[in-house]
């Protein structure tokens, strides 16, 4: 299970609504500086932050808007929706360029069948990516609410140096 943390926007019965926060690294090592995934999430941060509407019905304490929880996303789905977002149309597209290659036997053919492929995978990422959402619906999930961090307060009274 991958983890990531997030914040909870509202609240409407059993369903929460999360925001994903931004990462600047997975902070597992001591290279976060010159990680290449550290570094492109200082540069995209926005990209980054994704709002969710998962269950929350299986916590224990059910969650607060502002809470800090933790999401888990399953490995298998993870693989299968990087399958179909790149795998597929890489293989679209090659297998459409080498079919107008061997079809026509010109460049013009091979460069229109690769885009021709390109094009085909990608329509049919749509029609894929909605199979996928409806075949792991926990697939994503809360996996448990954060315990709030104690915030530190400091009181300066007028009488003190």
């Amino acid at each position: 299970m991958i983890e990531q943390r997030a914040r909870v926007m509202a609240v409407d019965g059993d369903q929460v609504e999360v925001r994903t926060e931004a990462q600047t690294g997975c902070h597992a090592c001591g290279a976060r500086g010159s990680c290449g995934s550290g570094l492109i999430a200082q540069m995209f941060p926005a990209r980054f932050k994704q709002r969710l509407r998962l269950s929350g019905a299986a916590l224990r304490t059910p969650p607060r808007p502002g809470d800090q929880v933790v999401i888990g996303i399953d490995e298998g789905y993870l693989q299968k929706t990087s399958l179909l977002l790149y795998a597929f149309p890489l293989l679209g597209l090659l297998g459409g360029a080498i079919a107008g290659q061997l079809g026509w036997g010109t460049e013009l053919a091979s460069i229109l069948g690769g885009l021709t492929g390109l094009s085909t995978t990608l329509v049919l990422n749509r029609w894929g990516a909605a199979w996928l959402l409806r075949q792991a619906p926990g697939a994503v999930r809360i996996l448990r609410v954060e315990p709030a961090r104690a915030v530190p307060v400091r009181f300066q009274f007028d009488n003190q140096p």
